[in-house]
């Protein structure tokens, strides 16, 4: 067993019935979002960066003898304010003052969606009641929600997949010279059994689903000057979402995915301070062809996962938190109740001319 598929831990829905072969396709999905996906070659380059950087520091300790000590007087002077700050950063994107209030309150925008490829996405009104066909069969073509799986890699982070919303939280404080790589993760599973499967002879059908996280992803690294504190200070992060489609038989049958630098801060003098207001949502539309008498007689539901992964480097004085409120760390500590929400809605397997 893969340590990807020993991270991840799923909680099945009891009231509904899930086969061992629809549980081992799940599973497969899970270990699939929680594997490592550090890029080849990564490990080499962080060294030939170390390398480097070590004999530019020799160099200048060289030429300036009492470097180290004029280093730790300017670091001493500016600290105590800095970190009074940390967690903070400016400006403040998202937050809009509601009215007639006493200024003391905030509400999160929406905003536009992203579709397939980063295109604006505006949800519909709702379709007016379409009056299904006795010939039918009860909840044609809805989705339901049969498991939710959850993982991570990285100490002080947490998430919660029990109740809606889900919820990631944590603030991750770091301090060592070799790079980290972290990340946290949440996957919902959704079913179509055969006995909700449409009565047609189509064979192009059609899903729309909505991903909706909200909450701040907040970076800060420690304090870096060419000449006193030239050592690497990083914090990134990446937000990915992805939806995918599969037969309980393991066949795929579509996906797709999308990914954002939220920041990225490297070696940002005197500190580096980002706070990424994570608000609205993700939609893709996922289109297949399958032939749903085929599938009904051979007793083979259809399976998605919407999955939200977030992976993060940390190096030297580094910090990344996952909350729901603006602040300070001292002002906005990471909490069960002060937590990155995600909600998704699997949307309903229709048929397409």
């Amino acid at each position: 067993m893969s340590s990807a598929s020993q991270a991840v831990k799923t909680v099945y829905n009891g009231r509904i019935q899930v086969t061992e072969e629809e549980r081992a396709t799940i599973d497969a999905l899970n270990a699939s979002i929680a594997a490592d996906r550090t890029p080849e070659g990564y490990g080499a380059l962080t060294e030939f960066r170390k390398s480097l950087a070590k004999e530019t520091r020799e160099v200048l300790l060289s030429s300036i003898s009492d470097l180290e000590e004029r280093g730790r007087a300017h670091r001493e002077r500016i600290m105590p304010e800095l970190e009074r700050l940390k967690g903070t950063a400016w400006p403040t994107h998202g937050l809009v003052p509601l009215e007639k209030t006493d200024g003391l309150g905030y509400e999160y925008p929406l905003g536009s969606l992203l579709g397939p490829g980063g295109a604006s996405y505006h949800p519909l009104p709702p379709p007016e009641k379409v009056v299904v066909a006795p010939t039918q069969p009860p909840n044609m073509g809805e989705l339901w929600r049969v498991a939710r799986s959850g993982f991570l890699f990285s100490p002080k982070m947490n998430y919660d997949n029990t109740q809606d919303p889900f919820r990631i939280w944590g603030h991750v404080n770091y301090s060592s010279d070799e790079l980290f790589n972290g990340s946290v993760g949440l996957g919902v599973t959704f079913t179509l059994p055969p006995e909700r499967m449409e009565n047609t002879n189509r064979t192009t059908f059609e899903v729309n689903s909505l991903a909706e996280v909200d909450g701040f992803v907040s970076g800060w690294t420690g304090y870096y000057n060419r000449l006193f504190a030239a050592d690497d200070k990083w914090s990134k992060c990446w937000e990915t979402h992805e939806a995918t489609l599969v037969l309980s038989s393991g066949e795929r049958l579509t996906g797709d995915s999308s990914q954002t630098n939220i920041f990225s801060l490297q070696d940002e003098p005197p500190v580096g301070q980002a706070n990424a207001h994570r608000v609205g949502g993700w939609a893709p539309t996922l289109r297949f062809t399958a032939n749903m008498g085929d599938l009904r007689q051979r007793g083979v539901s259809i399976i998605l996962q919407m999955a939200l992964r977030y992976d993060f480097q940390l190096e030297g004085e580094s910090d990344i938190w996952f909350r729901n409120r603006y602040g300070s760390d001292s002002e906005s500590p990471a909490a069960f109740d002060n937590a990155l929400t995600y909600n998704c809605s699997p949307g309903v397997v229709r048929s397409i001319p």
